[in-house]
């Protein structure tokens, strides 16, 4: 996870939203905290209409329908494939049952804290189809391993935090090629600190992603946010993303009918900032965040941080910052349940945050 300057092409810091008074942080967290429980209580009605949802071509009545209906159900059309980069936040519209195996190699910048280096890491995304239209995912885990340049930090390594909740499939029309799928999820702050886990009272995740392709281009988007439980710990932020692929048939690879190239979009956009004081472990002791960034990033002049689409800070004077991210990959998907792919990414804003370049990897089996 490397954690970039904000620095402009030229060299002029970015302008920040450095003057907001307490007052008026506090009015912000408290309007996350009703926007909480308005999206809960949206939750516990998704819960409840999904056991007798309306019918559509994949129905089969009962849970887990993955393993006890008799007739095959086509969770994904044919051709179809789940978008790959920001894995942990860019969820896919469709209520499937899989494991998906994910690999990421990342590079931090020359110029950021970190002075360069690297990270690696190892998770298992899994999701269960409870009905034909409401799955439970957990889209956040795995073991990560920080190797960065500054002689300040030393290398670490340990797991991630937790996001695990529900999805479920409003709108699912076959004969169209849409379906449109809300989501809401909480990130449970249980990871090791040395890899810059496990601060603040955790994130809550709501979002809706809508798939369309009747044919064989196809078009994933999604909006979502992050929304800190505690809004001192952590900061706040809207991410959007997009996901658009051409299936290509082909009979040159065995088990494979598809080769599935394809480009993604990747944005999030800072909407409240932290106030700087979880804590961090250094040669220096053990720091605050804002004590960090200025000890880590001395020869910067714009030494705020963040984690992008995984870790969580709380950095202050985020606010008002914008990480926008592209990457391209292919997947293939085979007829007998997996598939696999792999994508490049790269920061194209003049933020980069922890965005040198990032390999993704994915190993996926659906049920």
């Amino acid at each position: 996870m490397r954690f970039g300057n904000g620095n402009t092409s030229n060299g002029r810091p970015m302008p920040s939203l450095e003057g907001r008074d307490r007052t008026k942080l506090a009015g912000g967290r408290s309007r996350c905290t009703r926007g909480a429980g308005v999206l809960a209580a949206l939750l516990v009605f998704m819960v409840l209409g999904a056991f007798p949802a309306g019918a559509s071509e994949t129905d089969c009545d009962g849970i887990l329908p993955d393993f006890l209906c008799d007739s095959d159900r086509e969770a994904r059309p044919e051709g179809h494939v789940a978008p790959m980069s920001m894995p942990y936040l860019f969820e896919d519209p469709y209520i499937t049952t899989e494991l998906n195996l994910v690999g990421i190699y990342h590079n931090f910048p020359a110029d950021s804290v970190f002075d360069g280096g690297e990270a690696g890491v190892i998770a298992l995304q899994a999701r269960i189809a409870i009905t034909d239209r409401l799955a439970f995912i957990a889209t956040k885990d795995g073991y990560t391993f920080l190797r960065p340049d500054n002689s300040i930090l030393n290398n670490e390594e340990g797991f991630m935090d937790i996001t695990a909740g529900l999805k479920y499939a409003v709108i699912d029309d076959r004969e169209k090629g849409l379906i449109v799928t809300p989501s809401f999820r909480y990130e449970v702050p249980l990871g090791n600190d040395g890899v810059l886990q496990g601060k603040g009272k955790g994130v809550v995740i709501p979002a809706v992603s809508v798939g369309y392709g009747p044919d064989n281009l196809h078009l994933v988007a999604d909006l979502g946010a992050q929304i800190a439980v505690d809004g001192d710990k952590d900061s706040s932020s809207l991410f959007y993303n997009i996901h658009l692929d051409q299936a290509f048939e082909v009979d040159c690879i065995p088990g494979a009918k598809f080769v599935v190239p394809f480009i993604e979009l990747n944005g999030m956009s800072w909407v409240d900032s932290g106030d700087g004081s979880a804590t961090l472990q250094t040669d220096l002791g053990r720091l605050s965040v804002k004590a960090a960034q200025n000890a880590l990033a001395a020869g910067l002049e714009d030494r705020r941080f963040e984690g992008a689409d995984v870790a969580n800070l709380g950095s202050t004077r985020m606010a008002g910052e914008t990480l926008i991210t592209m990457a391209w990959g292919i997947r293939v998907p085979f007829e007998n349940g997996f598939s696999t792919g792999m994508s490049y990414e790269r920061a194209i804003s003049q933020r980069h945050d922890i965005f040198e370049q990032r390999w993704t990897w994915m190993v996926s089996y659906d049920f």
